[in-house]
């Protein structure tokens, strides 16, 4: 009697967890699917301007030629030291009212803001509003942390990847799609259309993404957390950050002269349409990249891949000026791309197995805002560099930078215990 008392809540118990796992699974796979439309669209708002400032200053705000490339670096610093202050700060306050509020916060922000840049009178007031746009935009972030926190930790990897997918598909449409619609309807036109954008990402995750965060919980939990900042900031995160340092200034450095990159190869002729299926087929390496070492991550040595990654980056980046022509050019940024694109998510899946769970928000933002000091850092270097060493100069430099993370990757791995890479 006692054992047929006893047996059916143990099976109602079993198939109750199993429907809360379910219910679990499912609703990280939503919010995966839902966060990756809302960061592709972002990331296509993004790419449909951004590649084109330079040229934007030129025909529009009439920049001169000898001054174009500093206000290039000026516009690319203005944004990199904003970024790197808010995503510090709003990465601590996601740890307090989530992650998903963080979210809303830089879609709704991002699409009041960046239809803004078109309607610029002179290029100060150009640069003003890129420093407000990306203190309160910057969607990669929170969806990154949001994702992560809701997500079993076995599934980070593919989670990151697959994020990863988002922001280069995006950028891929948007770059291609912004080099169409500037010939035809003018630059005005797709700066609202990349506030659209971020409108209907916003919708998405307000109306689908599920969060499970409890403010009164996440306050008792980060303070418990917050023992000490010694604590916190350990050789394993300082090794980390220094990596996404390197990993800023490397990226950072090159991404303002794009346009000015395919100028020097295929002269001013086109110059937008070039810039923009160069960039598209740069996006499409990412993209593939995002895939790939999502699939890799689980069968081959996270180190190996990492290495590797790294040497070909640096490479590919070295021999972009000496293409001398731009279908060679297309190849070459392509090769960079698929290469480089993995790194970011395998440093975010080393930071995510290696620190505490309900800190999440504070050590993404830290790792984002280093990521962004970066390439702070790398905008006021490129400003001298271009200036004595042209173009060409910056892409030279940027792969130097890269060949920097190896000793930083042997440090970090000695400060692992966990061996979590």
């Amino acid at each position: 009697m006692l054992v047929l008392f006893i047996i059916p809540p143990v099976k109602n118990g079993v198939l109750q967890i199993k429907r809360k796992n379910k219910m679990l699974d499912t609703t990280w796979k939503r919010n995966l699917l839902f966060v990756w439309i809302s960061q592709m669209l972002a990331m296509a708002g993004f790419g449909m301007c951004m590649p084109f400032i330079p040229i934007f200053m030129r025909e529009v705000l009439h920049v001169e030629e000898s001054s174009r490339g500093f206000f290039v670096s000026a516009f690319a610093f203005a944004g990199l030291t904003s970024l790197c202050i808010g995503t510090a700060f709003w990465g601590m306050i996601s740890d307090r009212f989530g992650r998903k509020l963080m979210l809303l916060r830089a879609n709704y922000g991002a699409a009041i803001l960046f239809p803004l840049l078109g309607f610029a009178p002179d290029v100060y007031s150009l640069i003003a509003i890129r420093f407000l746009c990306s203190f309160f935009s910057g969607t990669a972030n929170p969806a990154r942390t949001l994702l992560v926190s809701n997500t079993p930790e076995e599934k980070h990897g593919y989670v990151l990847g697959m994020l990863s997918t988002a922001s280069t598909s995006g950028n891929m449409a948007g770059c291609f799609l912004g080099g169409i619609l500037v010939e035809f309807t003018g630059y005005k036109f797709v700066f609202l259309c990349c506030g659209f954008l971020y409108v209907i990402g916003g919708l998405l995750t307000q109306f689908f993404v599920k969060e499970d965060f409890s403010v009164s919980r996440a306050k008792k939990k980060v303070r418990k957390s917050l023992t000490s900042f010694r604590q916190i900031a350990s050789p394993l995160v300082i090794g980390l950050m220094s990596l996404f340092l390197i990993m800023g200034m490397y990226g950072r450095i090159t991404q303002p002269f794009a346009a000015m990159l395919v100028e020097m190869v295929n002269g001013h002729d086109n110059a937008v349409f070039w810039t923009g299926v160069t960039s598209l087929f740069t996006a499409a390496g990412g993209l593939i990249s995002g895939c790939l070492f999502g699939w890799i991550s689980e069968k081959f040595s996270h180190l190996k891949i990492l290495l590797f990654a790294v040497g070909v980056t640096a490479v590919s980046t070295f021999f972009l000026p000496f293409t001398g022509n731009i279908y060679i050019l297309i190849v070459v940024r392509f090769l960079a791309a698929l290469l480089g694109g993995g790194l970011h998510p395998l440093l975010l899946m080393w930071l995510s197995r290696s620190t505490d769970a309900e800190l999440k928000g504070t050590y993404f933002g830290w790792s984002s805002s280093i990521h962004q000091a970066g390439g702070l850092i790398s905008s006021l270097l490129s400003g001298v560099v271009v200036l004595y060493g042209g173009v060409g100069g910056v892409y030279i430099t940027s792969a130097f930078l890269t060949l920097l993370m190896f000793p930083f990757i042997f440090y970090t791995l000695k400060k692992d215990p966990g061996k979590a890479l």
